[in-house]
């Protein structure tokens, strides 16, 4: 095992072994972040902004929604609008699906679930 761990220092040093473990431990809590979001689901109504681009000139779709008086932004890659066209209109009404007693963690969703 020592000799293993030895291969990969020798062949990657401390800097990729340290990259590769900020790689995994970022992963992981994308995971988390959605399995909570997903087994802890609250829907809301919210507010399309329409179609924004980003700085490396992707396109996004930018929207809001209110929870408990207050107002939240999100926004979803241009690819979600390929299966809903009509939510590119600002002012259009799409469903937002958040995790309950955390609004910053939000999605856009084409129907509520069953």
């Amino acid at each position: 095992m020592i000799k293993v761990f030895d291969y990969i220092l020798e062949k990657i040093g401390w800097g990729g072994i340290i990259s590769i473990f900020l790689f995994l431990i970022i992963y992981a809590w994308g995971i988390v972040k959605k399995e909570n979001m997903v087994g802890n689901s609250t829907y809301v109504k919210g507010l399309s902004l329409g179609l924004q681009q980003g700085v490396r000139g992707s396109y996004y779709l930018d929207y809001s929604f209110e929870v408990d008086g207050k107002t939240y932004k999100g926004s979803m890659k241009r690819s979600f609008c390929d299966e809903c066209p009509k939510c590119r209109i600002p002012g259009d009404t799409l469903i937002v699906q958040y995790e309950n007693g955390n609004p910053e963690n939000n999605n856009l969703v084409l129907k509520i679930p069953e």
